[in-house]
Parts: C-alpha cells; sequence; structure tokens
C-alpha cells in the first residue's frame, strides 16, 4: 500500500482525540535480544489466555517484541484456517491491499502514522469459507525488551459461512516494566459468517497501550468481540469502531476491566448501524481499585430500519481515590430503530456483604466474591473450557485486592 510519507509524518505529531498524549520519541525501535521459548514465555503466555503448552494442538501464533518465534497450524485445520506474518502475506497475495488499512486510517493519529511507517510483524488470519473450527486459535503478543514499542498490524478475515473461536493474549515480560504497545487490527465478518474474539490484556503500572480496532459485518454475520483487562497499566486509550453494512448481522461488544494501581484507561467503542434489522450491544463491567481512572465512551448509530442498540455500563467503585466515568451516546436516523442505555456506578453492597459474612465467610472474602460475580463472563458466550480459563485469570489477578 502507498502511504503518503510526508502527511504520516506531519501525523506524528497529532495527539489521540481521547486519553493522554505520549512522546513517541520516550521509546525505541530496538528489541533484536535474542529470546528462546522457554518457561518464562511460556507463563506470562498463560497468564493472557495463550497455553503454548497446547501448541501442537492448536493454531498458535507468538510474537515477542518483532520477531515472530512461533506460528503453526495444525494437520486437522490444514485447508480450514490460513495463519501467516502480515509482511509474508502482503507479498504473497495482492488482494490483501484491498482489506490492509481500510478500515482504520493511517493518518488517524500518532499512533496509526508511527504504526504505518514503522510497524513490525502481526499475522493475516484467515478462516476459509463454510469452515467451522470449534477449538481455540490462539495469538500472542509479548514484550519482552524494555522501553520498545511493539508495532503490529493484524487482519482477521472470516470468509462466508465460517465460524471459528480466536484468543488473543498480550502481556510485557517482567523485564519490560516500561513500554508501548500499538496494535492495528482489522476484522472482517462476512455473510454468515460467526467469530467470537476474545482479548485478554496484563501489562504493568508503566507500560502504555493504544490499540486501534476496526469492524466490518456483512449479512448476517455474527461476532462477539470481547475485551477483558486485569491489573495495573500506565496509560490505555482505545475507541474500537464496528461498521454493519448487512442485514440481520449481529455485534457483542463485552468490556471486562479490573484496574488497580495509578492506572488510566480510555476504553470506548462505537457502532455504525447501515443495515436493516441489524443487533449492537456494547456492555461493560469495570472494576476500579486504589487511584484507577477509567472512561468508558459508547456509541451506537443507527442509519437503517429496524436496528436495535443497547449500552449497558456498570462500575464498582473499591475506593475513594479511584474514578470511573460513564458516556453513553445514542445518534438514531430512523423511526423505524430502538436504542437504549444503562448506567451504574457504585460501591460493594453492604447487604450482600452482610450476607455472605452472615454465611460464615470472612469480609476479605465476601469482598473477594462479590469482586468475582460483577466481572461477570456469561456475555462473553465462551465455550465452557475457554470460560473456565478466562476465570480462573480474572480469579487470579484480583485475588486479594
Amino acid at each position: 500500500m502507498q502511504f503518503d510519507e510526508k502527511k504520516l509524518k506531519e501525523t506524528l505529531e497529532k495527539p489521540a482525540a481521547h486519553g493522554p498524549d505520549l512522546d513517541l520519541q520516550e521509546f525505541r525501535l530496538g528489541g533484536e535480544e535474542k529470546l528462546e521459548l522457554g518457561e518464562d514465555v511460556a507463563q506470562a503466555s498463560l497468564e493472557v489466555g495463550v497455553d503454548l503448552d497446547k501448541r501442537s494442538k492448536l493454531t498458535t501464533f507468538l510474537q515477542v517484541d518483532h520477531r515472530i518465534l512461533y506460528t503453526a497450524i495444525q494437520k486437522q485445520f490444514e485447508g480450514d484456517i490460513e495463519l501467516i506474518p502480515i509482511e509474508e502475506a502482503l507479498e504473497k497475495y495482492d488482494w490483501l491491499k484491498e482489506y490492509f488499512w481500510k478500515l482504520r486510517s493511517p493518518y488517524e493519529d500518532k499512533y496509526t502514522a508511527f504504526n504505518a511507517l514503522y510497524g513490525r510483524g502481526g499475522y493475516l488470519l484467515r478462516i476459509l469459507e463454510d469452515r467451522k473450527i470449534y477449538m481455540p486459535i490462539q495469538t500472542c503478543f509479548l514484550t519482552y525488551s524494555p522501553e520498545i514499542v511493539q508495532n503490529v498490524h493484524n487482519v482477521i478475515i472470516a470468509e462466508p459461512g465460517s465460524e471459528a473461536y480466536i484468543i488473543t493474549g498480550c502481556t510485557a515480560h517482567k523485564k519490560a516494566p516500561k513500554g508501548l504497545h500499538v496494535g492495528i487490527t482489522e476484522i472482517y465478518v462476512k455473510k454468515s459468517a460467526k467469530i467470537n474474539y476474545t482479548m485478554i490484556h496484563r501489562w504493568g503500572p508503566s507500560f502504555h497501550v493504544r490499540p486501534r480496532t476496526g469492524i466490518l459485518l456483512e449479512d448476517d454475520a455474527e461476532l462477539v468481540y470481547n475485551y477483558i483487562a486485569l491489573g495495573a497499566v500506565a496509560s490505555f486509550q482505545s475507541q474500537p469502531t464496528a461498521r454493519i453494512v448487512g442485514e440481520n448481522a449481529t455485534l457483542s461488544m463485552n468490556n471486562v476491566v479490573y484496574l488497580d494501581g495509578s492506572s488510566e484507561m480510555d476504553l470506548g467503542g462505537e457502532a455504525l448501524i447501515e443495515g436493516r434489522g441489524v443487533k449492537v450491544e456494547l456492555i461493560t463491567n469495570a472494576v476500579a481499585a486504589d487511584r484507577a481512572r477509567l472512561i468508558n465512551r459508547s456509541r451506537i448509530i443507527c442509519e437503517a430500519d429496524d436496528g436495535k442498540g443497547h449500552i449497558s455500563c456498570r462500575g464498582l467503585m473499591l475506593s475513594d481515590q479511584a474514578e470511573i466515568s460513564a458516556i453513553p451516546c445514542l445518534v438514531s436516523r430512523r423511526m423505524r430503530s430502538e436504542l437504549t442505555h444503562e448506567a451504574a456506578i457504585g460501591k460493594i453492597s453492604e447487604e450482600q456483604l452482610f450476607y455472605l459474612m452472615s454465611r460464615g465467610i470472612s469480609e476479605e472474602e465476601a469482598e473477594s466474591l462479590i469482586v468475582r460475580g460483577f466481572l461477570d463472563t456469561s456475555p462473553l458466550k465462551l465455550p465452557e473450557h475457554l470460560d473456565k480459563s478466562v476465570r480462573k485469570i480474572i480469579d487470579l489477578a484480583i485475588k486479594g485486592f
């Protein structure tokens, strides 16, 4: 793809519309340290839902810093899935240019411009037509070198009639307490395709994260888009944008967030309904502890008949020094549409706490149980084995809050 390099360099001075601004010169493009797939990498990956011990049985992609350490499709899925590095895919397929940088603009802000100029790594994942994959496809991005920018671009294409579960884990190794992750992800869900895409992020109190995600849904397509953020992060800013151009398509965008420390998160989600009979829900359940600050921005715009949309934001405060803001927005340009929203922010219920303690549970354990219950995973619509894994990760993250 041809870029206007002059315009890109000018865009490097353009802050994002929301979230704290970063000086990109504080980070480096290095990250060439030699690294093997050892126990520390496997453990870090497991903590964000990617089990590298099962890589012989599951389709798996692993990138550490800028290097792809592992990518494989298991024999039983050959002819069903294609998973290759994005640079290789762009050389192999001329048609990929019709999907690359089409759902997000490289001139959007300094982070997209930086990715377009200096991006390295990421993948093309394609689920072929009418193929149905019920074993999870797992991808992992790990930052290992300190103070680098991990700058990746992913393209996911679910061909007509296909189905798949995708789980992506992103995290920083303890050797890299400070760094920046910029991830461009473009997701195409074609006619009658069904995708469950789940991201799990665990970074660290000095790490900054700037994902940029674009989504396109065609007729009768279904996408469950889950984002799980656990623990501390220096700053996080994201506004996934979805265009639902097909009729009778369904989008469920779910955020499950547990923030602690001095984390600062500006988390959004926007859906544009262009097809008739579309259903959209944007759901956020967030817990803020310590001095964590969360802004949740959700927006649904309906431009087609019989569109239905719902926004839900629930926040649980565990500290007087924490802060949660909910900013729902609904825009309808059709009489035959139905858009609703609800938002609630509060503390742990004293009635629930008293009830559990009256059953012989300690106050600390009762509070922990209530927080676990608040971070409900049922909207994620995961298969049972994946749901158990995700709930275990959440339990470990909030243990002893």
